[in-house]
């Protein structure tokens, strides 16, 4: 008699769905090349290379599979779907079949090898349930993506599945301006930045991801480039040639572009180090807290929305007390730094 298989139930969107325990032959899985780590390098990596060989070159499955290896088996099971042809589609868990492939191919022999311990979802399972269940693994849950991975998984739930942002966000657990970050953000890179000049950065656009989260996060680089669309293919391009060495270097680009002749010089390729000597020139605030503060002081003093505190000075001692202190402090300030005041 037949051992009767393990059945896992999940609950995904209210419905119910059991997912079967088995260990599936080698020969019977197919990778899916809509999983976001594979669907990025696809277009981005493959050089002629086979799918097996492309996953293999991935520095973190080389570790993996020695993982694997050395632990004679995977911890974690695949997730597999049937797809009407007599095969199982690795819906996750693509580097572990790969692995335990390449294990098989050095080792034939061996039976722990030749199969994968899987969960099996039922063929009839909508796309968009197993898009959740795969989120909340890796982007809500404990086993996580990469940052562009869990922006081209948002992608897909969006553009390929018709999902909201409002679902989206419900699922993975964040908020719908994320999620519309997320959205614009990775079409900047896959759509811009790994096609523009005939693919020239294509190879790049893993390392590079954190700067166009950054571009996203700024309201000042977002309308600029809805007022200028070409603005987009500039910024690919300084990201591309490294003129912004770190993504946190984005974030001076608002104070670059308010700025005409620092603009000019920029465009024309002006080093961001001298860039930068050129800011804290004009704008000392940009890289000082302390002139950051003055410059914070200076503007609630003249602010009129300050009649309440205006009003509590008036009246109040320990509050008087606070102005006439810090007005002492900052003429003994201005002293040491041999300010006079103008007459």
């Amino acid at each position: 008699m037949e051992h009767e298989k393990m059945v896992e139930e999940v609950v995904i969107g209210g419905e119910p769905i059991r997912l079967t325990f088995d260990e599936v032959p080698l020969e019977r899985i197919e990778l899916d090349e809509d999983n976001p780590r594979i669907r990025y390098r696809l277009r981005a990596h493959q050089n002629g290379k086979n799918l097996d060989e492309m996953i293999l070159g991935m520095p973190e499955v080389g570790k993996l599979r020695k993982d694997i290896e050395q632990n004679k088996g995977i911890r974690e099971r695949v997730i597999l779907q049937e797809n009407g042809n007599g095969k199982l589609k690795a819906v996750e868990g693509n580097c572990r079949v790969v692995c335990i492939r390449s294990l098989h191919a050095k080792y034939p022999s061996e039976p722990l090898w030749k199969k994968v311990p899987a969960r099996i979802l039922p063929k009839g399972v909508d796309p968009k349930q197993t898009a959740i269940l795969l989120s909340d693994f890796h982007i809500a849950g404990k086993i996580k993506w990469e940052a562009h991975e869990k922006a081209g998984q948002v992608h897909h739930m969006h553009s390929k599945l018709g999902m909201t942002l409002e679902e989206i966000a419900v699922y993975l657990r964040t908020s719908k301006t994320v999620v519309l970050r997320l959205l614009h953000a990775y079409a900047l890179m896959v759509d811009k930045f790994l096609k523009i000049d005939d693919d020239k950065y294509a190879k790049e656009g893993e390392k590079k991801w954190s700067y166009f989260d950054e571009f996203y996060r700024s309201k000042d680089l977002r309308d600029e480039l809805k007022k200028n669309p070409d603005f987009g293919d500039d910024f690919c391009r300084w990201v591309g040639e490294e003129r912004l060495p770190q993504p946190v270097d984005v974030r001076i680009l608002p104070t670059i572009l308010r700025n005409k002749d620092l603009r000019i010089k920029w465009e024309k390729g002006t080093p961001l180090v001298e860039i930068r000597k050129l800011i804290d020139a004009a704008e000392p605030e940009t890289g000082s807290e302390f002139f950051k503060l003055l410059a914070k002081f200076k503007e609630s003093c003249t602010n009129a929305a300050q009649v309440k505190e205006i009003l509590r000075i008036r009246s109040d001692k320990v509050a008087r007390q606070r102005v006439v202190d810090t007005y002492e402090a900052l003429r003994d300030f201005m002293r040491l730094a041999d300010v006079e005041l103008p007459k």
